[in-house]
């Protein structure tokens, strides 16, 4: 409707946007790169290609303070993506995740300093690390030069060939401690995998969200064990505020899973899980299908909750129609609260922006901080883009 049009025009212009052809050119790698935090970007679109996804890493040294930790984490990564046929120019996608809010402002800035010709869409968060004496680690999604058939894995990065791809969103089976749920979610995984067509091998990164002061070292031996000896993928742990044990959530090459004529992603429901209208459990990105990364996401940092939420979907909103996406074409989204009230907000404002037909998979956890004053809530996305 012309009038959404004009909305989203005059918010792109008040965020500092740069304008945007009509058309996207599919075949070529675009950045549009932010006017408020240097180094990074309001989206990445990439074409299907051959992709890194690697493990959490942080420095070799970790005498320095934080500035340093995070440019020689940077340097690490670099070293990582080396060894697969990728480097730093080549990043999409950024996380970082930081031991203590003090980190935050040199970890932006080192972001800044590295990325400033090659911005990426970034996403902070903070998190117990699994590196002793660390205070930040980052892990990547990246572009590479390497053209393999099937998956290459390795625990430190995995490469996911070209063609199509299974987001599956977070699952949770209860257990009595961290190992146990662990164990009984990676299970549940694997049947998921194995329905929709794919085994253990195509499984190219595994996200565990984890219970504050748990030690994590029983769900890293957990999902070890659960690959039966063969290959496991980067593992990416980060801290959730919740009374389960344990949520985990699946990306896998889909090359051998047919694809549907005049479609980039199908949506779908598991029989055995609980159907929601706000998450599907399956996104299945069909071959030769771009990808969008959207990074961090946020209202502001200040201002009511309600406030704050109804931002950032405006501003998701907007990002998308630049993209050259909709809301109907998201693959994956993470959403971080900051508490209750904003989870009940996110579950309300999903209903009004989302086909229920049509949403992404997903995973929403409860954090401690955001590192940023005044944040109640953000999220993370990745979509394709409207045919």
């Amino acid at each position: 409707m012309p009038y959404l049009r004009l909305a989203c025009l005059l918010f792109v212009a008040a965020s500092g946007f740069a304008a945007a052809p009509a058309k996207k050119n599919m075949s070529h790698l675009e950045r549009l790169a932010r006017n408020d935090q240097s180094g990074t970007a309001w989206f990445v679109r990439v074409p299907d290609g051959p992709l890194v996804f690697t493990a959490q890493v942080a420095a070799k040294e970790l005498q320095g303070d934080a500035r340093a930790q995070a440019d020689g984490a940077l340097q690490a990564l670099a070293g990582v993506l080396g060894g697969v046929g990728s480097d730093l120019t080549r990043v999409v996608r950024l996380n970082a995740y930081v031991a203590d809010d003090d980190a935050v402002a040199a970890v932006d800035a080192a972001v800044a300093a590295r990325f400033a010709t090659s911005p990426v869409a970034f996403t902070l968060s903070r998190s117990p690390l699994t590196v002793r004496g660390a205070r930040v680690m980052f892990e990547a999604v990246a572009t590479t030069a390497r053209a393999p058939t099937s998956p290459e894995v390795s625990a430190q990065a995995a490469v996911l060939p070209a063609g199509g791809k299974i987001f599956i969103s977070g699952q949770v089976e209860r257990g009595t401690d961290l190992a146990t749920g662990s164990t009984a979610t990676m299970a549940g995984l694997y049947r998921s995998l194995g329905y929709v067509g794919l085994a253990k091998s195509d499984v190219v990164q595994v996200k565990v969200f984890f219970r504050p002061s748990a030690d994590p070292a029983p769900v890293l031996q957990a999902v070890a064990a659960s690959f039966g000896g063969g290959p496991v993928p980067p593992i990416i742990l980060q801290e959730w505020i919740s009374d389960t044990w344990v949520e985990i959530e699946l990306v896998a090459s889909a090359r051998t899973l047919p694809a549907k004529a005049g479609e980039t992603i199908a949506h779908s429901w598991l029989p055995w899980l609980t159907a929601s209208p706000r998450y599907c459990n399956v996104a299945h990105v069909f071959p030769g299908t771009p990808l969008i990364f959207i990074g961090e996401v946020s209202g502001g940092d200040g201002g009511e909750p309600r406030a704050q939420m109804k931002s950032i979907f405006e501003r998701l909103g907007s990002i998308l129609f630049e993209a050259g996406s909709s809301f109907r074409h998201l693959a994956k989204a993470t959403y971080y609260v900051k508490d209750a009230t904003s989870r009940t907000l996110l579950n309300d404002i999903r209903a009004v922006y989302y086909d229920p037909t049509r949403p992404p998979a997903a995973s929403a956890l409860a954090v401690g901080s955001f590192g940023r004053p005044g944040r109640s809530a953000s999220l993370d996305m990745i979509a394709v883009p409207a045919p």
